[in-house]
């Protein structure tokens, strides 16, 4: 009889429904954007200014690469070439509200990184140099459309920095001020011309939570200087296709090589061949070569350790070596050094960084591009 009881007392226990996390905290609740009275524009439009997509203008999609390049690629860069990491939109409006109304390439779905940072954009706005963050896109998990306001103040002109999704693709983007609101050119970045990051899913951006903490994002941000982001998830080969690809880019600043990653002991075969290429095209352009960052396994591993750095000292002999037969704007960062002593804390898996491990990268080497570069703080 008291066993009886006893579940009888259970039964409303056991058959409540678990509350949402949304009833359960407000601020986790996804809100419908108010779109009345909003004007909206095609960001490849004046007076904008979309940067990361170096073909756009030629192809008039938002990808990475050309989509019908004079090199063969492999499969995978060309699938990952859609993938928008890198690029950004730049503009000055008065308006009270900004809004974007996107389609993605597909769902989100990654099991170690956010549909935030997956899918989303997110939105900087102050003066160029000093922008702060806004806002991130919020929308479902597994939502291929989506509006939201991502801000919303009184009415007086500011500068803003829209940054694309950075392990999606996004088929249509649209900008949303209110209607009549004046929408300007942006102000001129710091210094003319592009830096080119080539390398692996770490350049690309993975694991950040949200696309502005991509450090190729942040160093953007830092430095109010173009990048862009030739990350190309598991598949930064060094493959001479990229490096042709690459020359195809006009009006650079630096080159950056971080692709260790994906190759590992096949950087002894391919980086010097890479360099080659690049330096066929631009004698004297800046090339900073960046060893692999440190991996949790690494760190508690003593061979592998060993093997890390026999690998970053290759590196930095080979670019030794360069500079002694006559190249001498050739530079090696070891990339080991940049998450600094608590480099097991800065990764969400092990491997890829978290939004700490973005900025320690981009604050380790944010220094060393204003040294080669000559420029101020």
């Amino acid at each position: 009889m008291y066993r009886f009881l006893f579940a009888f007392m259970l039964i409303p226990f056991l058959s409540a429904k678990e509350p949402s996390i949304e009833e359960l905290d407000p601020n986790m609740t996804l809100k419908k954007a108010d779109s009345k009275g909003i004007a909206w524009f095609d960001p490849k439009e004046k007076p904008f200014r979309l940067v990361g997509f170096k073909w756009v203008q030629k192809d008039g999609v938002y990808r990475r690469l050309p989509l019908k390049p004079d090199w063969e690629i492999r499969k995978p860069v060309n699938h990952l070439a859609n993938n928008t990491s890198g690029g950004q939109v730049h503009f000055q409006t008065d308006s009270s509200k900004v809004l974007i109304r996107v389609e993605l390439a597909y769902a989100s779905g990654m099991y170690h990184m956010p549909p935030t940072g997956q899918s989303g954009f997110d939105l900087y706005m102050g003066e160029p140099g000093n922008q702060k963050y806004v806002a991130t896109s919020r929308f479902g998990a597994k939502a291929v459309k989506y509006e939201v306001q991502l801000f919303g103040a009184s009415k007086q002109m500011r500068s803003f920095t829209l940054n694309f999704p950075l392990y999606n693709g996004v088929k249509k983007l649209e900008i949303g001020v209110v209607a009549k609101s004046s929408v300007k050119a942006p102000k001129p970045f710091k210094e003319d011309g592009t830096i080119v990051v080539y390398g692996t899913s770490i350049t690309q951006g993975g694991c950040a939570a949200r696309a502005g903490m991509s450090y190729p994002n942040i160093l953007s941000r830092k430095m109010n200087m173009e990048f862009t982001n030739l990350g190309f998830s598991g598949n930064g080969k060094g493959e001479p296709a990229l490096a042709n690809l690459i020359n195809q880019i006009d009006n650079k600043k630096m080159v950056i090589l971080d692709y260790e990653a994906n190759v590992y002991n096949d950087i002894k075969r391919t980086l010097g061949p890479f360099i080659d290429i690049l330096r066929e095209k631009d004698p004297t352009i800046p090339i900073l070569v960046i060893s692999k960052i440190r991996y949790a396994s690494e760190i508690n591993n003593e061979n592998q350790m060993k093997a890390l750095v026999e690998r970053a000292q290759f590196q930095k002999e080979l670019v030794a070596k360069k500079k002694a037969a006559g190249d001498k704007n050739i530079y090696f960062l070891d990339g080991g050094t940049l998450l600094g002593e608590d480099a097991h804390e800065c990764t969400v898996d092990g491997v890829h960084p978290t939004d700490l491990g973005f900025l320690k990268m981009a604050q380790s080497i944010e220094p060393v591009l204003r040294k080669l570069l000559k420029l101020g703080k």
